[in-house]
């Protein structure tokens, strides 16, 4: 009897055993398919990452490039004489001569004559400030190619002790050699600081075309 019974506990144990291998095997089964799904979803959107960021890179050294060979224009001046006093006023009207170079990034403004002179076909934006002491008027105007385009004026004031500031710019499409410049107009001043730069003369190109 007692061999039986031991007989019949080592068969249930082998069943058992066997049953939790199955078991085993299937819940193996059953994971490994969930995860290889997944790291072939993760395989996919690497290689599609990778992808993207082959193309950026490509995108991005083309950029530079095009940046390389994009002419670069850029110039801020003011005037810087004589100092410390008024310029003008002048019986006819004045080109202005912003002497004092600040920026001049490609040599396309002269600070001996006041001309902008473009170096190729473009966007261009400029722009200028001025100064002037009270009871002192002030008109201030930007040429191309002769042409007025924009212009301020500070009337005379004589009520009050207020000095003037004026400002204003303009967005102009140039041909390669069109000329930019200031002038003051008849009876005008502006007053001439070095140390602050009160009055200033700035240009830069946008984009070439």
């Amino acid at each position: 009897m007692p061999r039986v019974l031991a007989l019949g506990v080592l068969v249930v144990a082998v069943l058992l055993a066997h049953g939790d291998q199955e078991a085993g095997e299937s819940t193996s089964t059953d994971l490994r398919g969930p995860a290889v799904s997944l790291m072939d979803r993760l395989t996919a959107r690497l290689d599609d990452l990778q992808a993207q960021l082959t193309e950026q890179s490509s995108v991005l050294e083309e950029l530079k490039r095009e940046s390389r060979g994009r002419p670069q224009v850029a110039f801020s001046a003011s005037i810087s004489t004589p100092p410390q006093e008024n310029l003008g006023p002048f019986a006819n009207e004045t080109k202005l001569v912003f002497n004092k170079v600040l920026t001049n990034i490609g040599d396309a403004y002269s600070p001996d004559t006041g001309v902008f002179t473009a170096p190729v076909k473009g966007v261009y934006y400029f722009r200028y400030t001025g100064y002037s002491r009270a009871m002192k008027p002030s008109g201030l105007s930007i040429f191309h190619a002769g042409r007025r385009v924009v212009s301020t004026y500070k009337y005379s004031n004589q009520a009050s002790y207020d000095n003037g500031h004026s400002s204003n710019g303009v967005t102009l499409l140039l041909a390669a050699g069109d000329t930019v410049h200031m002038q003051l107009w008849v009876d005008s001043w502006v007053f001439v600081d070095r140390r602050y730069n009160y009055c200033s003369f700035t240009g830069f190109l946008l984009f070439p075309m």
